[in-house]
This record gives structure tokens, sequence and C-alpha cells, in this order.
């Protein structure tokens, strides 16, 4: 449902996306305000919650690179990079205006939070990754409306052996569209690691929202495709 205003871009219309080209018109019109419109006011807790179990399997100390899967505006990758200054984040999504939001962020530092910035349709194979990253992590693209397992698998080129993901999937999502089976069958092909899966909240208490979980699944890259 609408809030009153009917101009305000909500939940329900990033949900019932469809296409890539879908989320691209979306976006253009929500990136300015998503980080106060959406994430501030429905206390979205997620990113946050998602780069402090990342830092908690990453030496602060080493300059570990990180893709930062659907970055949209860039708050995982701020979130992440106040906890590991020495990472060096570079970020995709398919909206080229999310993108300029995100090339503005700065670490505690104020050096910016990201080294490159890519527009990317995950839908596809990957090929702007001209490095493998030690690490790759993701939350809110992986969820209704967004992006399936087909995409997730196609991420796994990116990162290199033994690199590890830390990928944050909607827990309704994840049932629906067959997430499981396809990190099964991944992990029986010795392509990753067995994933381990931490349930938690995407909204903090007092959100419209709280309640939606998510399963952030965390595993290593043994041998991508």
């Amino acid at each position: 449902m609408r809030d009153n205003d009917e101009s305000i871009i909500n939940l329900d219309d990033a949900y019932a996306l469809e296409t890539p080209e879908d989320n691209k018109n979306l976006y253009r019109n929500w990136a300015s305000t998503y980080d106060a419109d959406f994430a501030q006011r429905n206390k979205y807790i997620y990113p946050k919650t998602i780069a402090a179990i990342c830092a908690q399997l990453v030496d602060e100390d080493s300059p570990t690179t990180v893709l930062d899967i659907g970055c949209g505006t860039g708050i995982v990758g701020t979130c992440l990079a106040d906890s590991l200054t020495k990472s060096i984040i570079d970020g995709v999504d398919i909206s080229p205006e999310m993108l300029h939001v995100a090339s503005t962020k700065l670490r505690l530092s104020r050096d910016l939070v990201y080294r490159n910035l890519f527009e990317v349709d995950l839908t596809k194979p990957i090929s702007f990754a001209k490095t493998k990253y030690d690490v790759a992590i993701s939350a809110g693209t992986f969820t209704h409306g967004h992006l399936g397992p087909n995409a997730l698998i196609n991420v796994f080129s990116a990162v290199r052996p033994g690199g590890l993901m830390v990928v944050g999937i909607n827990k309704e999502h994840f049932s629906a569209n067959g997430f499981s089976a396809a990190l099964e069958m991944a992990t029986d092909n010795h392509i990753i690691g067995t994933p381990t899966f931490s349930e938690v909240q995407i909204y903090d208490e007092g959100s419209p929202h709280y309640g939606d979980l998510a399963l952030v699944a965390t595993f290593l890259v043994l041998s991508p495709a």
C-alpha cells in the first residue's frame, strides 16, 4: 500500500519490479531521496548488520578488495569501510543514478568509500571484473522484484578462489525462488564451500516493516566458473 502522498516511492513498488528496465526506471526516480526517504525512515538496519558480519570474518589490518553487489547509494560500502578501514571497495549496480549517489560517499578518513563503480545488469554474465575480489558482499539485492539465484551464481566468477561471500537474501524470496537448490548444487560441485546461514532482521524495532527477515549466507568460493 502506498502512503497518503502518492508521489512517495515505497517498498511495495520495489517488490513489484519484474525486469531490469523496471529497476532502472524505479531507482532513477528514487536515488536522490533513497537514504532519507527509505533507509532512515524505515529504520533499515540490514546493511549495517551484514557489514558487521563481514567485518568479523576479515582481517581488519589487511588491504582487502571487496565487491559490493547491488551497492545502490552506498550504504553497505560505507558501513563496511568504517569497520575495515584498509579495505578497497568497488561497487556494482544497475542504476546510474544510485551509483552517482554512491560516488559521493566518504569514509571516516574523508576519502571516497568506493574505488570504482560499475553500471552492470547482474542478470547477465559478469564481464567487468578484471580482478578477482577477496570478498563479495550484498544486502537488499537478492529480494522480491530484484535478483534470483542465477544472478548469485554469476557473481561467483568475480571472486578469487578462497574468497569470501557474505550475501543477504530475503527469507521469503529464498524459499520461493530456489536459492537452496542452487547453493546446494554449487556446494556439491565444489564451486563453493558449505554455506552457513544467519537469520537477521531487515528493519529495526519501530519500523512498519519490523519482522521482515533475511538469511545471510556466508561461504567461500572454491572454484568460480
